[in-house]
């Protein structure tokens, strides 16, 4: 009993950042529709470069070997960024790419780098899914495994 505690108390100290800016996530607790935005409110930055991140946590359910997303970030004026972004979430052997301990994987995806923000915020990130079957013009109308999206904020570290 006294392991398992110390080695929750170890894991839960080594995932905290301190330098992270911001995160977020959002739960999606029944499939994410093609049509569903998620979307996050960053109240504040400070003015330092600093990468972006995705956060995608995935189940066994998910059945597909990638994810494609379009991420738009905008500021209360107008749209800095929209990309359409692949991200691998598998090996070519189907083992998940993402970290974890049980059957959830998480998995960190660049977005931005050296992002470097005009003002304090605040800023809008919206994410929507477009994952499709091979041969299909239409996009999976609901996507299934995908349990939560999360944006995390980052400096800039120097090498």
């Amino acid at each position: 009993m006294r392991k398992a505690a110390l080695l929750v108390a170890l894991i839960v100290l080594v995932s905290c950042n301190s330098s992270t800016h911001f995160v977020s996530y959002e739960s999606i607790p029944n499939g994410w529709s093609q049509s569903d935005k998620i979307s996050f409110t960053v109240t504040e930055t400070p003015l330092v470069p600093s990468n972006i991140f995705i956060h995608v946590r995935n189940t066994n359910d998910y059945s597909y070997s990638n994810l494609f997303l379009i991420a738009e970030l905008r500021d209360s004026i107008q749209v800095i960024s929209r990309d359409t972004l692949e991200y691998a979430m598998a090996d070519a052997q189907g083992n998940w790419l993402g970290k974890g301990f049980s059957e959830v994987k998480e998995s960190k995806l660049y977005w931005k780098e050296n992002w470097v923000p005009n003002e304090k915020g605040p800023y809008f990130i919206d994410l929507s899914q477009r994952v499709r079957n091979n041969g299909s013009v239409d996009g999976v109308s609901s996507l299934e495994g995908i349990i939560s999206v999360g944006i995390g904020i980052e400096p800039q570290t120097q090498p």
